[in-house]
């Protein structure tokens, strides 16, 4: 059944790529790099949507419709954080947060961009 979106989480200096320096944090240029890269190797459809969290990033293909075993295989795929993968492979369950972490000072994902793939 192809009902699954694809839905990344990209956390601030969780891997070599991410690595950013101690004040700021300017991965869009990379993050949009991502979700060319994905979008135009994978049929995800025909945009996607950049949103800045507390962080780091989220990067989600709202078109797309995967089995599960393709969402899971894309997650691996993508430069993703690996904890976010592991975990939603373990669970069979992808989810990124849309609210506020219960903790002082956090704030919810906002809109940064949206790509047209196609």
């Amino acid at each position: 059944m192809r009902e699954n979106r694809l839905f990344i989480d990209i956390d601030s200096d969780s891997n070599w790529l991410w690595r950013t320096g101690p004040l700021w944090d300017d991965l869009l240029p990379l993050i949009r790099a991502e979700a060319l890269r994905l979008g135009h190797t994978y049929p995800l459809g025909s945009k996607a949507i950049i949103m800045r969290t507390d962080n780091g990033w989220h990067l989600k293909f709202p078109e797309a419709r995967l089995t599960k075993q393709e969402e899971e295989s894309l997650m691996h795929e993508s430069k993703g954080h690996f904890g976010h993968v592991r975990f939603s492979c373990e669970l069979h369950d992808t989810t990124l947060r849309v609210g506020p972490k219960p903790r002082k000072g956090s704030h919810e994902p906002w809109l940064v961009e949206v790509i047209e793939l196609g």
